[in-house]
């Protein structure tokens, strides 16, 4: 049976892995763990000083605060276990910290270094290359194998050999469709007019200025749109104007919920270093909500849902620009184009062919 040690951030997208259970970095140990792997999930907390320690179904999981006794003490216990219950691959997932730590830890115990690359991590604020290192470089040189969350990001920093693609996946049994009526009367919403809803981060690229200033346009022109917005936004992000209504940071479950209510769902992203070679949890969601999509051009959309980004043809908006955003808005409102679901988008399908890929690595270096 292979043993495999997952490290990764406890609170990332936004989200918290340990109480909403949501995303790659729970998802992934999680199903490996149900498959009969002998997994165990360790979570590196930067927010809080909470320790948990507790075994759901298969899956051992430990979060531990950083610079903290309690992740002192999960090193030295993993570096120290004997060669009978030692892991055999350690996987990073979160950034190039996180990636170094499990690393250097995967040398000692001389395992296979599997680096999760969700993200450019190092368009990350808080990274930084010493003088004359590049650590993000350095990682992806030394590790035993590559699993990317993006195409274009993959296409951007693979390697000669062992890459492997791992988008984002959708928990099934939560993302699925509800009543709009019943719905839009759970959270109190309007029950009649046009709603369309973005979900999600709002930093300055993800466009959701120009989603506002889109619907202005349209609002002045006479249409009943309103905007419905959930996710953590920067402060300088004004939701108190007319038109728009915000819900704050939702817990992930409610957050189909509100989607549900929505006429059209937005995707208003604009183009940048960082985004374009992302791959956003939100895009598979959209589709699995059955609602049409009003997107913008962008890397992140076209480039990891090719498919998808032909059937809207002709009814993509512009990156940055307010005004094709309203013009796709209403051709969507008009044709309702709905896209087709990615196949093997469940959590369950892309775990089990990611673990194929770890059973291709070769020894770690140096064996």
């Amino acid at each position: 049976m292979v043993k495999i040690l997952f490290i990764g951030k406890r609170f990332y997208t936004n989200r918290d892995a340990v109480q909403e259970q949501y995303g790659r970095i729970y998802q992934l140990p999680s199903f490996w763990a149900k498959a009969g792997m002998q997994t165990s999930l360790w979570l590196i907390d930067y927010h809080s000083k909470d320790v948990v320690n507790r075994t759901e179904g298969q899956l051992r999981l430990k979060s531990t605060p950083i610079f903290s006794r309690a992740s002192l003490s999960e090193w030295h216990e993993i570096r120290s276990a004997s060669k009978q219950v030692q892991f055999d691959i350690v996987v990073a997932s979160g950034d190039c910290y996180i990636g170094l730590m499990a690393y250097r830890l995967a040398q000692r115990i001389g395992a296979k270094f599997v680096f999760d690359v969700y993200d450019k991590y190092d368009e990350f604020r808080a990274y930084l290359n010493l003088p004359g290192f590049n650590l993000f470089k350095h990682l992806l040189d030394r590790a035993d194998g590559r699993i990317f969350a993006s195409r274009p990001l993959m296409a951007q920093l693979q390697r000669a050999t062992h890459n492997h693609l791992t988008l984002n996946g959708i928990d099934e049994a939560l993302f699925t469709p509800s009543d709009m009526s019943a719905s839009r009367g759970t959270l109190g919403l309007p029950t009649t007019g046009i709603l369309i809803g973005y979900f999600g981060s709002m930093t300055a690229d993800r466009g959701v200025t120009d989603l506002i200033a889109s619907a202005k346009i349209l609002r002045d022109k006479g249409h009943p749109v309103e905007l419905i917005l959930a996710g953590r936004k920067e402060h300088a992000l004004d939701t108190s104007i007319e038109g728009v209504t915000y819900l704050g940071n939702l817990p992930v479950s409610q957050v189909p919920l509100a989607m549900s209510s929505c006429d059209l769902l937005a995707l208003p992203y604009r183009s940048s270093p960082y985004l374009d070679m992302a791959s956003s949890c939100k895009i598979t969601e959209y589709i699995a909500m059955r609602k049409p999509v009003v997107a913008t051009l962008t890397p992140n959309f076209s480039g990891n849902f090719p498919l998808q980004a032909r059937q809207l043809d002709g009814l993509l908006a512009s990156p940055g620009d307010p005004a094709s955003i309203a013009e796709v808005i209403l051709k969507q409102l008009e044709s309702a184009t709905l896209l087709q679901m990615p196949e093997g988008a469940t959590w369950q399908e892309i775990s089990a062919d990611t673990l194929e890929f770890l059973a291709t690595l070769p020894p770690p270096r140096g064996a």
